[in-house]
């Protein structure tokens, strides 16, 4: 940012990419670094680009993925993000809340003669793991990251949500399907990146719509069609204006069946490319950010997905933080460094999937705790290193000298290697955002010769079913596809891999008159997640006042992109 000083250029040891540190990368390293016997233990610069390091932690993260499998403590079919062919011990997640167990169990003392990341690794076999993560849920078995919600099926980080499907970050949103990135929203469907709206189908960066379909870039909107950066209109199709009379036969006419309405998509698709004006960045109401898909928000550099917060800094999915600051290098929510999935924290560095907890370094899935080091699962602890008990002084003085041997392994300053994440790289949210071929995985070979990622082959058993049909085979119309559909597995046109139809989708598409979808709902998620930008930032000058810009938008897109100041002039 411009009130900062580039201190030295570095060299990705993975990518070879140059990245820049800055005076205030500094400020905060030596802000966060911790003391120990009045010794403070720097924190060093970090030895990968912002881009490998966000791939490293989001290579531990599987949302989407669910398999069937048996608890290991009681040996009870359940569903977990865990594959059987894994090594972890899983339990269902209302088992391995319950006291039936105990993480401190497990401890190992340190060793000196190996690495942290194989110990670390070694302990991380032990200890079981949840099954998935839900929270005050019902009757949403099929669904991971979920959290006070109801009646859901395949959905994926969603927050007090009801009645979705084959969706995945929702919040306060219900009766939908086939959406990413909805806010205070209700039935919708394959729409992404859209607040406060009712009734729309087909939307991208809306706010604010009623009843409106194939909209983008569109606020306060009514009964509208085909349209982009429009603002407190009704009736219009094309963003011209309409007849009720006209708004009905066209509704009417897109949606009579599937050959008609994937022809308007794409005469759609094509407007949007080569007519709608692009915002450099996504987002509105920002001061001093940089990158994309950011809202209210302040002092945010190098991130993506940020709403209502402050000093951000490369990471990734924060919301409704303005009252904290310093977050560093992390994936998801709250006060961080280097971290992944933690929430409520204060001093944390290197950690994932933990809450409530402070002064603590490398946690895996810990709670309400302080001042621990190398942990798994503990509840409510202090002063333990790889889960094993210590007194206040015994930990003191353990722990400076692990940092020393942390150092001499080159390990201090780094995040969980990819090459111990319990999930293989093609499981992760990594693939969704930096996706890579299992040849390339396969080959990508760190400095001690090791694979950085793994790869899965593992695939759910095909459950019998009455009839298999190709999706070309399948009615153009709604009213033509019978009851018996729900006992059909039907071949995705694009990975011809099987996928169900279930009543209450079915009951969806009758209401609506949408025909069946032709993909399998991993495929339809990866169609809406290429509707949003690289995460990468281009340099390329505005298309109305020629002023350089950085933006998602390469020179070789045909879309025409405005600054941020052109575009409110415009639009606004």
């Amino acid at each position: 940012m411009s009130d900062e000083m580039m201190i030295e250029k570095k060299n990705c040891r993975l990518c070879s990419e140059d990245f820049v540190i800055t005076d205030k990368d500094l400020e905060f390293l030596d802000k966060i670094s911790p003391v120990f016997a009045w010794e403070r233990f720097n924190i060093t610069l970090p030895t990968l680009c912002p881009r490998c390091r966000e791939q490293r932690r989001l290579s531990f993260r599987n949302e989407r993925n669910i398999y069937r499998r048996k608890c290991d403590l009681t040996w009870k079919d359940i569903l977990s993000n865990y594959s059987p062919d894994k090594p972890y011990r899983v339990f269902e997640y209302k088992d391995w809340w319950s006291d039936k167990w105990d993480a401190m169990d497990y401890w190992d003392s340190f060793d000196f003669k190996k690495t942290f990341f194989e110990q670390f690794s070694e302990l991380s076999l032990k200890v079981p793991k949840y099954s998935l993560y839900n929270i005050d849920t019902e009757n949403s078995d099929y669904s991971n990251y979920t959290i006070h919600s109801r009646n859901n099926y395949l959905v994926f980080w969603a927050m007090e949500s009801e009645n979705w499907y084959f969706s995945s970050n929702m919040i306060r949103s219900k009766d939908s399907l086939d959406c990413n990135y909805l806010f205070d929203s209700e039935l919708c469907y394959e729409c992404s990146n859209v607040e406060n709206s009712h009734n729309c189908f087909f939307w991208q960066e809306s706010v604010k719509c009623n009843e409106c379909y194939f909209m983008c870039d569109c606020r306060n909107c009514d009964y509208c069609i085909g349209c982009w950066n429009l603002d407190w209109k009704k009736y219009h199709i094309l963003n011209k204006p309409v007849s009720m009379e006209e708004f009905n036969i066209m509704k009417n006419k897109i949606f009579s069946s599937y050959s008609d309405l994937m022809d308007f998509k794409e005469k759609y698709g094509n407007i949007l490319k080569n007519q709608a004006i692009h915002r450099s960045n996504h987002g509105f109401n920002n001061e001093n950010i940089e990158w994309d898909y950011i809202y209210n928000s302040k002092n945010i550099q190098n991130s993506f997905i940020v709403y209502d917060s402050e000093n951000v800094r490369n990471s990734t999915r924060f919301a409704n933080q303005t009252n904290s600051s310093d977050i560093y290098w992390c994936f998801e929510w709250y006060n961080l460094y280097d971290s992944i999935s933690c929430d409520f924290w204060s001093n944390m560095r290197f950690s994932k999937d933990s809450e409530k907890c402070k002064q603590s370094f490398y946690l895996d899935i810990c709670d309400n705790s302080s001042n621990l080091f190398w942990c798994i699962w503990l509840r409510n602890s202090q002063y333990c290193i790889l889960n094993k008990q210590y007194t206040k002084e015994q930990y003191e003085q353990l722990v400076p000298k692990i940092i020393e041997h942390m150092r001499t392994t080159w390990e201090w300053w780094e995040f969980f290697p990819s090459s111990i994440s319990p999930f293989w790289y093609n499981e992760t949210v990594a693939m969704e955002y930096y996706p890579i071929s299992s040849r390339d995985a396969i080959n990508r070979i760190a400095t001690d010769w090791k694979p950085i990622f793994s790869w899965s082959t593992y695939e759910n058993p095909i459950p019998i079913v009455s009839k298999t049909i190709p999706a070309e085979k399948l009615p153009n119309n709604i009213s033509e596809v019978p009851d018996d559909i729900l006992n059909w597995a039907i071949l995705c046109e694009i990975t011809q891999k099987p996928f169900r139809i279930i009543k209450q989708e079915l009951e969806f598409y009758r209401k609506y008159s949408l025909p069946i979808p032709r993909r399998h709902p991993d495929v339809r998620h990866m169609d809406r997640m290429k509707l949003r930008n690289p995460r990468k930032l281009f340099e390329r000058s505005c298309d109305k006042c020629n002023k350089e810009i950085k933006t998602t938008y390469s020179l070789e897109r045909p879309e025409i992109v405005y600054c941020e100041d052109c575009y409110n002039k415009e639009i606004i």
